[in-house]
């Protein structure tokens, strides 16, 4: 019968070149200071409030678009059909 030899080595971490670290404690905050700051929201904010909500060179655009009976051309509704065909297929395939 072979006896079980025990190795105490208390000193020695289980793997080589590892040490065992004390826990680390989070940093307390001062009193007070629980309050977020959003200066750079306020910032974006500010920026949106100076873009206006309508484009006028959009809205000139569209209109004459809108008035042009070539637009949009053959090609561009046949290339947007062939799309929503494609995906009307797609759907249907699907359970």
């Amino acid at each position: 019968m072979q006896g079980m030899e025990v190795n105490s080595n208390a000193g020695t971490s289980p793997v080589q070149g590892v040490t065992a670290r004390t826990p680390v404690t989070p940093s307390t905050k001062p009193q007070g200071s629980d309050s977020a700051s959003f200066q750079g929201a306020d910032a974006v904010n500010s920026a949106l409030q100076q873009i206006p909500d309508v484009r006028p060179e959009a809205v000139t655009r569209a209109r004459t678009l809108i008035t042009n009976s070539q637009y949009p051309t053959e090609s561009v509704i046949q290339s947007i059909s062939r799309l929503f065909a494609a995906r009307l297929n797609l759907d249907e395939s699907q359970p």
